[in-house]
Parts: C-alpha cells; sequence; structure tokens
C-alpha cells in the first residue's frame, strides 16, 4: 500500500475578542478514481452560480462533493462518475418536502453542507443508495441512534453542522461496506488519530466535518479499491494552489468539507 500522508495548515488563533475565525476548508485528495476533466468553483460570498453548474452538466460532470468553507460555497465537479441525473438546492431552511419529493423520483443525497444561514443539498440518481434516513440532533443524542442504524446496514454518508446541531445522512448500499468514527478536539489530535487508527490500520478517510468545537471523521472500507493514496488537507492557504497540484500528480479531489467556526472568547 502506498503510503498514506497527512499535511495540515492550523489556523491562527483567535484574538482575545469575541470573533469569527475563518470558516474551515477540508481537503481529501485521492488516487485511483475514475473521475475525469475535475474542475472546482469557488464563489466567496457570492451564491453558487447556477450557470457554472448547468454548464458542467451539459458537459457530462457531475457533482462529486461540495461544501461551505473558508472560500465560502466551494463545488467540485467531475466527468465519469456514477451519476446519471442530478439536482441541487439552495434553502434557508432544510428543504424537507423537496427531498422527499426528488427520492420518490428515485434520487438519494449526494453532497450537502451548511452554511452560516443556508443549506446545500445535491441529490443525484445512480448512486446505488437504496434507502436513506436523517437525523438532527447534538451529537451526544445522535451517538446512540447511528450505533443502531449501522446495525441495519446503514453507514454515514454525509453531516453538516448548523451552528446547534448536527444533520447526519445515513444510507443504505452506499461506496462503504465498513465504517467506524471518532470525534477530535484539536487539529493535531485528529492527525494523530487518523495516522494510527485510519491509514496505519489500512482503511481509508470517508469523511472530515466540524462544528461545534470538534472534528468528526469517519473512515472503513470501501465496496472496491481500498489500496488508495489519500491525503488530507486543512484550511490550506491556498486551496486552487493545492488542487491544482494534487491534479498535475494524477491525483482527484475526493471530498471537500467545511464547519462553522463560532465566536470564541478568551
Amino acid at each position: 500500500m502506498m503510503k498514506k500522508l497527512l499535511m495540515a495548515v492550523l489556523l491562527m488563533q483567535l484574538s482575545a475578542t469575541a470573533a469569527v475565525a475563518q470558516d474551515k476548508t477540508l481537503l481529501i485528495s485521492e488516487s485511483g478514481l475514475p473521475y475525469t476533466a475535475q474542475t472546482w468553483f469557488a464563489y466567496g460570498s457570492e451564491s453558487i452560480d447556477q450557470k457554472d453548474i448547468v454548464a458542467c452538466w451539459d458537459q457530462g460532470k457531475r457533482i462529486v462533493t461540495a461544501a461551505y468553507t473558508g472560500e465560502g460555497w466551494f463545488v467540485i465537479m467531475a466527468g465519469n462518475t456514477p451519476y446519471t441525473m442530478q439536482t441541487y438546492l439552495v434553502s434557508d431552511a432544510w428543504p424537507e418536502e423537496w427531498i422527499a419529493q426528488k427520492t420518490q423520483e428515485g434520487y438519494a443525497i449526494t453532497s450537502m453542507s451548511r452554511s452560516h444561514s443556508q443549506w446545500l443539498v445535491v441529490l443525484s440518481q445512480g448512486s446505488g443508495i437504496s434507502r436513506q434516513i436523517i437525523w438532527q440532533n447534538t451529537w451526544d443524542n445522535l451517538a446512540p441512534w447511528i450505533a443502531e442504524q449501522k446495525r441495519d446496514g446503514f453507514s454515514i454518508t454525509d453531516l453538516a453542522f448548523d451552528g446547534k446541531q448536527w444533520l447526519v445522512v445515513m444510507s443504505q448500499n452506499s461506496k462503504f461496506v465498513s465504517q467506524g468514527y471518532f470525534t477530535s478536539d484539536t487539529n493535531n489530535d485528529m492527525m494523530r488519530s487518523i495516522q494510527s487508527e485510519v491509514w496505519n490500520r489500512g482503511f481509508n478517510l470517508h469523511q472530515v466535518a466540524y462544528g461545534g468545537g470538534k472534528y468528526i471523521v469517519t473512515f472503513g472500507n470501501y465496496a472496491y479499491g481500498d489500496e488508495r493514496f489519500q491525503n488530507l488537507q486543512v484550511s490550506p492557504d491556498d486551496p486552487k494552489d493545492y488542487i491544482r497540484k494534487q491534479w498535475e500528480k494524477g491525483i482527484c479531489i475526493a471530498y471537500i468539507g467545511g464547519g462553522i467556526v463560532t465566536p470564541t472568547k478568551r
């Protein structure tokens, strides 16, 4: 197995007065992905431009991952994904009725994220997911519920923090065949745990999310192709340059995550 590397750039500490730090940008790059012609859009403080997404859809590309990050909304698209059709919605409230309607049409949630004021939900056909369940609560209350769903064959396929609670999407027949998770309060603790509990044990990162002062890391085995090179970058100084360098090595961006950094007094 190729050696898996972990790089992280620590955020600057908050000042002595109350302040909101830069929101996190969490990038997982991976070798061995089938994607072609990968591209990205970062919107800063602007809304997602639907014209960008539609133009890529017309080229056969699909959204593979999207999140609210230190760069604002960040969307990564690629060709040669399993997704046949795709739709997305940006909404102030969690769009429960819209999701229910799209689920009846054969769609499943394949990416979601929360900014300080809005939800982004991406649904796709062709994911292979047969069933999804969603619950929102504090992490302590979610943990026993997650354990119960895992016994029924569900895996965590997405999670996001809304500033107060976590929303978790769990799916059956996802691309994950085994999964564990852990939480960490700091970058350093997270890095050590990823190296020792994930990569040194032959597992792969699935997702890294941040909220409420903690990281949540999911990991395990894929249904295929576990022999992957992976790299995690936390809030790089220049995400665009990092992505470009990964592409030059023939490595794709598998996942982008974010997380709201809440005001902190020191």
